[in-house]
């Protein structure tokens, strides 16, 4: 009997089902040569794909509440409004159903999500990804914000 239930357990699990996070970094969102327009060197293999990426949030919701729902992940700390965005293939437009709480923006954290390869205008910058967000994981390791940065007003 308690064999019959452990099959049943594993037949009938989601998590066997579910597709694991693949993790990705930067590069991989860029794959073609450097001199190719960032809105076509796009990486058509993730589309569709639930990956996980480490990067840097900068909050689109308008609030400094400590929570999100829609941001931008870049590779660089420090990306805002008043400086030039990176390239739409090194930006990706992060929502998520319910607000998620992020501690500290000043930190890098791990997203986890479907990632869309789709080019589009979130807040002050063009994208070109698009991620569904399932988790927020923080970085393991905090690094010490630059000494020009912590003057830095938004």
């Amino acid at each position: 009997m308690n064999k019959l239930i452990l099959i049943f357990s594993l037949l009938f699990s989601s998590s066997l089902f579910a597709e694991e996070a693949i993790p990705i970094l930067w590069h991989n969102l860029a794959p073609g040569s450097a001199d190719l327009p960032a809105e076509t060197n796009v990486n058509p293999a993730l589309d569709g794909r639930e990956v996980i990426i480490p990067g840097f949030v900068v909050p689109l919701d308008g609030k400094n509440t400590g929570y999100i729902k829609n941001s931008l992940l870049t590779p660089q700390q420090g990306a805002c409004f008043h400086k030039p965005p990176s390239p739409s293939n090194q930006l990706i437009h992060v929502s998520f159903d319910i607000p998620i709480a992020i501690p500290d923006l000043e930190q890098p954290m791990y997203i986890v999500g479907t990632l869309k390869v789709k080019n589009a205008q979130a807040g002050f910058a063009k994208t070109g990804y698009q991620l569904k967000g399932i988790k927020v994981i923080p970085y393991p390791v905090k690094i010490a914000a630059a000494s020009n940065e912590q003057d830095h007003q938004h």
